[in-house]
């Protein structure tokens, strides 16, 4: 019995029960990209693959089956929310795999949770809180060898395209025995899945359609050199600041050039990558960093740079970060308390669209319970920390 109270499921259980619940109690309210992701899996619902409707359409064929499921008029909807709440089980599992460590994965369930613009911004329609749990799953995937990992990784990248970030890590966690093809299969299905998209979108559309960007394709959706150069500075002011705007338009400034984690992780992963690690660990997490580079110089070569688009670059930033956060515990409470001002920034500016009211900070409130709990049951662990690192 005691064992089963002290199963870190108990906190991932809290974990998904607080964001589940705030989540039901928001107000849906679908905009922009939806409608055209809506089409999609309606129409794939009644038999057709209409690769002409504009967007990346990755999460839009599991949400088909939701749809099947569950017809609504909003299903693609729906289907996000219960995306999102399947997100701090899956980072629990994607950060123990990865790191070895159900500590890791007890502290990546808890930044995940603390994150919403990756869950709430499904209320509206977008599909960051399906593409989260796909990269977070090819990462538990890939770290322990399941057969499915290049499925998810394949509808990662089409559902967006920053998701090919992740390829030097399925690289370097594949299986080291076995035949070429079991070494090599889930980044082969991953991206054999995104080649056929692309030929069947250009067999039907006559050309390859940049997202839900109509008039963008293969040939104009490429930035300058001024405006890339413009792109990677906005990307360090965005991983480094609490809060910043759009300096290259300021009239474009929006929920995406807000913080969506906090920037001690983002310097506590690169400060892992490039020198805090031991040797046993020191290729995972060049390799992770190269990877968010990837991703970091991906946008800006394509688009505005935005949270949104860097998604995938902030979450292996992140899973860097996990180690020096265990090795150097004293950063916990700085990267507990800076996690809070997102959920500040995304009720001032999603209130009146959600409906969002006081019970939105549940989440969290419930997370700042749990720490302090941890600390009050474990004050001696706590006492000789502080002594050791603050003498």
């Amino acid at each position: 019995m005691r064992s089963v109270l002290s199963s870190p499921w108990w906190f991932v259980l809290l974990c998904t029960l607080a964001l589940g619940w705030t989540l039901l109690q928001a107000t849906p309210y679908p905009l922009d990209d939806h409608f055209l992701y809506q089409r999609f899996i309606e129409t794939l619902a009644a038999g057709k693959l209409d690769l002409t409707i504009a967007g990346f359409h990755g999460s839009d064929i599991p949400a088909t089956l939701w749809h099947l499921m569950f017809p609504a008029a909003h299903s693609q909807i729906f289907f996000q929310i219960f995306c999102a709440i399947l997100l701090p089980a899956a980072a629990f599992l994607a950060g123990r795999a990865l790191w070895k460590s159900t500590d890791a994965g007890i502290l990546l369930c808890a930044v995940i949770t603390l994150m919403p613009f990756l869950s709430f911004v499904g209320l509206r329609g977008w599909t960051g809180p399906a593409y989260a749990l796909l990269l977070l799953l090819t990462v538990y995937g890939a770290a322990t060898h399941r057969f499915w990992t290049g499925i998810t990784f394949g509808l990662a990248m089409l559902t967006k395209p920053f998701a090919i970030a992740f390829l030097p890590l399925l690289i370097l966690l594949r299986p080291k025995k076995g035949s070429a093809l079991k070494k090599w299969h889930p980044v082969l299905i991953g991206l054999l899945l995104v080649l056929l998209y692309m030929v069947v979108q250009y067999l039907q559309a006559g050309r390859l359609i940049a997202g839900s960007h109509e008039l963008l394709s293969e040939q104009n959706v490429w930035q300058g050199p001024l405006r890339i150069l413009l792109n990677l500075g906005h990307a360090l002011q965005i991983l480094f600041s609490v809060h910043n705007y759009y300096f290259i338009d300021p009239a474009l400034t929006g929920p995406g050039n807000m913080m969506h984690t906090t920037p001690i992780l983002i310097f506590l992963g690169i400060f892992g990558a490039l020198g805090l690690t031991s040797t046993s660990t020191r290729r995972l997490h060049l390799v992770l960093l190269f990877g968010a580079l990837i991703g970091i110089l991906m946008n800006a070569l394509l688009d505005h740079m935005d949270h949104f688009y860097m998604q995938a670059s902030v979450i292996l930033l992140i899973f860097a970060a996990l180690p020096v956060l265990l090795r150097f515990p004293l950063w916990m409470p700085l990267v507990l308390a800076t996690l809070h001002f997102q959920w500040f920034y995304f009720y001032l500016n999603y209130r009146e669209g959600f409906a969002l009211g006081n019970w939105f900070f549940l989440t969290p409130l419930l997370l700042d319970m749990l720490a302090l709990i941890w600390c009050v049951m474990h004050w001696r662990h706590v006492r000789r920390v502080c002594s050791i690192l603050l003498p």
